[in-house]
């Protein structure tokens, strides 16, 4: 499989969430887009079939260490319009 070289479309609509800093919405539209897009869904294959995914330990630390408002994530998602959820 050649390594995807850009986020999925799918993954626009995390530009528009607050809840998450910079950081957090490279790492969310990574991982987004490995889930559509490579086979083996764990984060080392995630990290080798998408690029500019760089590092495992930043993108596991974006499930377990990072820290969102998860209401006000909901609030977000909630808002956001038909389709793009």
């Amino acid at each position: 499989m050649l390594p995807i070289t850009s986020f999925l479309s799918c993954t626009v609509p995390t530009d528009e969430l607050a809840c998450f800093s910079t950081r957090q919405k490279h790492h969310a539209k990574t991982y987004v887009t490995g889930l559509v897009a490579v086979s083996n869904k764990t984060v080392e294959s995630i990290l080798i079939h998408v690029l500019p995914a760089k590092s495992e330990r930043a993108l596991n630390k974006f499930f377990t260490e990072y820290n969102w408002d998860t209401n006000q994530l909901d609030r977000e998602r909630s808002r956001a319009p038909a389709g793009t959820q």
